[in-house]
């Protein structure tokens, strides 16, 4: 019976979990494989059973020891809306000069967990709070590979770290300090499939001042971030090419008399060029020699002339 993903990435941060921190706890210098130490060392309980549970797995009352649990899992609402979780993630490996690329379905999800870090010795667990605080700064992700071949890597956040060691244990089993540490990993549920793609894309367009009658291809949705929306805005009647940019005048110009086809206050937008992408308001409309200069309300930021002008519908 195969594992669920989730489970695979409960098992990641296990073992992500020993080698950061098992060297410090002193788990990783325990005799035995080093397997045995993951499993004995780092366990995957909710902390209220934590000690009974690794009594049993070592036999002893208690050792220096993580444990983690998963708190909840959630959809991601930020990253439901990227390109990645509408249309799927594209995973690939290279094997000498050949390269492998799988297409997946890719689902965001927020993975919660709390991490204790248990010790008696209190120093050690300032160093693991100190390791926690650096590792932030080391662009901390989970490195695992999907179907055993394709490498991922979800990122991790870090929480408050809260001291929840109890009196009652202390009276107990002796001095047990106890530290919670939270981890929250972006990940990406993964499921392949496998479908037919369009690979071309043909498009017939015309001059539409040679003929009478003509249509515009539109799209429903045009906050969909896709590739073919980029490409049809292209074919709008109302395109007009870059040829300068006047940033003393905070203009654009475009080849042939177009005076008629713009007027002050309207909407037109730029796209594709180097770096003035964006909504501008249309503050003055001139010739300059046999060219239109249309001058805009909000400021270009760049002189090169690359990209189109389209008017808003």
């Amino acid at each position: 019976m195969s594992s669920s993903f989730t489970k695979s990435l409960d098992l990641a941060l296990k073992t992500l979990l020993y080698h950061r921190f098992g060297s410090v706890l002193g788990i990783s210098t325990q005799s035995g494989s080093e397997e045995d130490n993951i499993n004995k060392g780092v366990i995957q309980v909710p902390k209220e059973v934590a000690l009974r549970a690794v009594a049993e797995k070592r036999g002893e009352n208690f050792l220096e020891f993580i444990n983690f649990w998963r708190m909840g899992t959630s959809p991601s609402w930020s990253r439901q809306r990227t390109p990645v979780a509408r249309r799927g993630m594209y995973l690939s490996t290279t094997d000498g000069n050949k390269t492998d690329t799988v297409h997946v379905k890719a689902v965001p999800v927020d993975l919660n967990y709390n991490v204790w870090f248990w010790s008696k010795d209190l120093d050690k667990v300032y160093q693991c709070i100190e390791e926690y605080l650096f590792w932030q700064h080391d662009d901390p992700n989970l490195k695992l590979k999907y179907n055993d071949k394709y490498e991922i890597e979800p990122d991790l956040h870090f929480g408050e770290i809260v001291d929840e060691s109890t009196v009652d244990e202390m009276y107990a089993k002796g001095l047990i300090f106890t530290f919670k540490m939270p981890i929250k990993i972006d990940a990406w549920v993964l499921k392949g499939f496998s479908f037919k793609t369009i690979s071309k894309l043909v498009l017939t367009f015309y001059d539409k001042n040679s003929i009478t009658n003509y249509s515009e291809i539109v799209l429903e949705d045009s906050d969909q971030d896709t590739e073919l929306e980029a490409l049809l805005r292209m074919f709008r009647k109302k395109l007009y090419a870059i040829l300068s940019i006047d940033l003393d005048n905070n203009a654009i110009v475009v080849p042939n008399n177009r005076t008629d086809d713009f007027s002050i206050g309207e909407i037109i937008f730029v796209e594709n060029s180097t770096a003035n992408n964006g909504k501008y308001t249309v503050a003055g409309i001139s010739l300059s020699d046999v060219n239109t200069k249309i001058k805009v309300v909000e400021s270009l930021v760049d002189d090169t002339a690359i990209g189109n002008i389209y008017k808003g519908e």
